[in-house]
């Protein structure tokens, strides 16, 4: 699920005739914008050797330049080593700035890290 928040500008109050504005909430998969920076997360080796797997549910915040504000684990692979390692990559990743109504957004959303090991990884 994806919300978007409008940047934090002052605006004049609307006249009493203007229609409702659109629903700040958009409805998507993905955050609705396109990732431009970032590499995915090294598999921690303690995690490799334990055989640790699991997929880490992340809930983050873009800025209106496309950076990531705030950013949580809602939910968990299982295993802590892989939950930071998928929160300290991702958090440095940085997004094309989405934009509504000719404007730049914060958007809110979420994103699936798989952690998964191939056959003869060690």
């Amino acid at each position: 699920v994806v919300a978007a928040m409008p940047s934090a500008a002052p605006v004049a109050p609307a006249p009493s005739f203007a229609p409702p504005a659109p629903s700040s909430v958009v409805q998507a998969g993905d955050l609705g914008t396109q990732m431009v920076a970032g590499k995915p997360p090294r598999y921690p080796i303690e995690s490799r050797r334990k055989r640790e797997q699991g997929t880490v549910v992340l809930t983050l915040t873009l800025g209106v330049d496309g950076a990531v504000e705030s950013i949580a684990v809602s939910g968990s692979s299982g295993f802590a080593r892989l939950d930071d390692a998928a929160r300290d990559a991702v958090k440095k990743w940085r997004w094309k700035p989405a934009i509504r109504g000719g404007q730049p957004m914060r958007v809110r959303g979420v994103v699936e890290i798989p952690f998964v090991l191939r056959a003869g990884a060690d």
